[in-house]
């Protein structure tokens, strides 16, 4: 992925996150700016990149202007979206994010609605795409990358393509940018 340009409304929350790890004091800091990334006043996306231990990543995409969190699977099949909605991390997650915002103030200046909205929505985004065969498990985190690739660009997560072949292509694009070649 190329940087970001200083103007841009997202930024990437600069660690894996796991669920299932309970809150960090890393996200206030982040979100206050510490360490030069952008405060999240000055943006309205947050990326999430989010690992399941030994098994799976997919992304999280917060959108602050309307505290909803849009999830990006490409291995629905395996159910985590409902599973962690059911089981209550995702709950936890959204609380901890709030719980940490308020701690800096960032929603003090915000109009009222939005200030008095302190619940996180979690939404499955089902038509990104996905792995072909679940067997194929090296792909979710050349997924993922694409995915952030795609908010980041202002692009339709789609593909016009068949998974394999996405997830190949876009491993290409990986290997030249990472080795500048063409």
């Amino acid at each position: 992925m190329e940087r970001r340009l200083a103007n841009a409304r997202w930024t990437i929350f600069p660690q894996e996150l796991n669920l299932q790890n309970g809150k960090t004091f890393f996200l206030r800091n982040i979100a206050n700016g510490v360490g030069g990334h952008p405060k999240w006043k000055d943006v309205d996306m947050v990326l999430f990149p989010i690992n399941v231990p030994h098994a799976h990543w997919f992304l999280a995409v917060l959108h602050l202007d309307i505290w909803k969190v849009h999830i990006y699977d490409s291995a629905r099949c395996m159910n985590y979206f409902t599973t962690y909605l059911t089981g209550g991390e995702f709950k936890s997650f959204g609380d901890s994010i709030i719980e940490e915002l308020d701690v800096i103030d960032y929603r003090k200046d915000f109009p009222d609605g939005h200030k008095d909205n302190a619940v996180m929505e979690f939404i499955d985004i089902v038509d990104a795409p996905q792995q072909e065969y679940i067997t194929n498990r090296g792909n979710c985190g050349v997924l993922v990358s694409m995915y952030m690739k795609m908010i980041a660009s202002g692009v339709p997560v789609k593909s016009d393509k068949p998974c394999r072949d996405a997830g190949f292509l876009y491993r290409n694009r990986m290997t030249n940018i990472i080795w500048d070649t063409k």
